[in-house]
């Protein structure tokens, strides 16, 4: 097997392995109004469950990255995959909520350290800055390319069999990830050294316990064990913090990293992929088509691939982009165009046919495509040589707090105006075009603050070097990947 080869299977593996997560919930999506059926649940409990698993997973956010950069993709990658499928069972067999939340959550854990370890794999493999480029371009596909195939398997299968035999899609994701993982990746250990786990375990559980806090107290109706379980995730959240601060002066060496955030320019960037993953036009245009024109769930499925096909061109134009003009000049550009493309939602009208939110999504899906690949790459050009995992779970962090806050946040008041009002009627059809107004706003704001903190990203790492801040990267100690397993047998891991 020639170097070339084995760089694009360890990239197809990067790739699979963050596909994950996006697999799972673009699948969810089409099982929500099947689960909100089953469950018997409101509109805000329905969207409080699709994002339950982005703020539990939060957990092992730090413990992934320092986990990989110490013991190796490889060993990491195949138990997340194993804890991935584990999840995805537990989904699929759940007979009560707290089941499937329980399910979900041990997924979300999978899939996150699935996609840490995917990223860091990708940052390793691809150290050159034209190859980086177009990796965070390809790296920005994903979405699009899971968000064609996904939903179309998803809705061919729920009317035959249940929302449950979807998760066996997931498991085989996971099966394939762990075998790729096995076959391709290389054991090694960066350190020597026993690390300490206390600290990222303690980071996690901060982060984790303020969204779950968020999630349970959006819970409607409120009972009293839903209030009690938020003050329990309230008070873990805070001790959590508290003891980190206090472990962290006392350790010489913490095993948790956060050199990327010290970084002048990262804290910037790091808002804007927040604020960006707490908005979601395509949900929000999901919504309305099953809402609004009551599509049966395949119809849905084949009319969204016209805007995921323009989404595909601008996340792939976007890497080419970023080759030549830098990362945080094309994010900057394709935020701002998103903005703008967002307020298309208030040509939707009452009497509006389908293809019309379906129009002004293909638009905007352009620029919000091109902004993905360009603004991860900002970040993770931070990262130190030898702290890529590390770099990849702050990246996620922001990812996923995101969506379990300010997503959970946005879906919410976007959902329940959908919901509130099911008659097929022109009132009932004016409110659900005022709803994706709402949405559209939602979105453009998002894109506005994300693409000014992305200037303001620039301008600091400019300040450092005084030189164009698309040669602002930290250096690397090598221009020339990793070492590559040999083709003829896998270390057991």
């Amino acid at each position: 097997m020639d170097l070339q080869h084995s760089t694009r299977i360890r990239g197809a593996t990067a790739f699979l392995a963050i596909a994950a997560g996006l697999i799972t919930f673009s699948s969810l999506e089409f099982m929500l109004v099947e689960i909100q059926s089953d469950f018997s649940m409101s509109a805000d409990s329905t969207i409080v469950v699709s994002q339950v698993a982005s703020g539990a997973c939060l957990i092992a956010v730090f413990l992934a990255g320092a986990l990989a950069d110490r013991l190796g993709d490889r060993r990491v990658l195949v138990w997340a995959s194993g804890a991935f499928c584990v999840g995805a069972a537990i989904v699929g067999l759940s007979p009560y909520l707290v089941t499937l939340m329980l399910g979900l959550s041990v997924a979300g854990i999978g899939t996150i350290v699935m996609a840490i370890v995917g990223l860091s794999i990708l940052n390793k493999t691809f150290p050159a800055k034209e190859q980086r480029a177009r990796a965070f371009g390809m790296f920005a596909v994903i979405a699009p390319a899971v968000s064609i195939v996904i939903p179309l398997l998803s809705s061919a299968i729920i009317p035959v069999a249940s929302w449950r035999t979807v998760t066996i899609v997931w498991i085989l994701v996971g099966l394939v990830t762990m075998m790729l993982a096995r076959r391709t990746l290389q054991t090694t250990v960066v350190s020597s050294l026993r690390p300490e786990l206390v600290t990222p375990a303690l980071a996690g559980v901060a982060l984790a316990g303020l969204a779950l806090t968020f999630s349970f107290f959006s819970l409607t109706p409120r009972t009293a064990t839903q209030v009690h379980r938020g003050l329990l995730s309230a008070l873990a959240g805070v001790l959590a913090l508290a003891v980190l601060v206090v472990v962290m002066r006392r350790l010489p060496r913490p095993t948790l990293d956060l050199r990327s955030m010290r970084a002048r320019g990262s804290l910037p960037v790091l808002a804007a992929i927040l604020v960006v993953n707490g908005v979601n036009l395509f949900f929000f245009t999901y919504l309305l088509l099953q809402y609004r024109y009551h599509q049966t769930l395949f119809e849905t499925a084949l009319i969204l691939i016209i805007p995921q096909v323009t989404a595909g061109i601008g996340a792939i134009l976007g890497g080419r982009l970023s080759a030549r003009w830098g990362s945080w000049r094309v994010a900057a550009v394709a935020l701002a165009g998103a903005a703008i493309a967002s307020l298309g939602a208030f040509v939707v009208v009452a009497d509006s046919s389908a293809w019309v939110p379906i129009a002004v999504l293909s638009i905007a899906a352009f620029p919000i495509a091109a902004a993905v690949g360009p603004m991860t790459q900002s970040f993770m050009d931070l990262a130190p040589g030898d702290g890529a995992g590390s770099a990849s779970s702050v990246r996620n962090a922001s990812v996923n707090l995101g969506i379990a806050v300010v997503g959970l946040l946005s879906g919410t008041l976007v959902f329940d105006e959908l919901d509130a009002d099911t008659a097929r009627n022109l009132e009932a059809y004016a409110q659900q075009a005022d709803a994706f107004h709402l949405a559209g706003m939602l979105c453009s704001f998002a894109y506005v603050v994300a693409a000014v903190l992305v200037v303001l990203h620039a301008r600091r790492r400019l300040s450092v070097s005084g030189i164009a801040p698309a040669a602002c990267a930290v250096p690397r100690p090598s221009s020339t990947p990793p070492p590559l397993p040999s083709p003829s047998r896998a270390t057991p891991g």
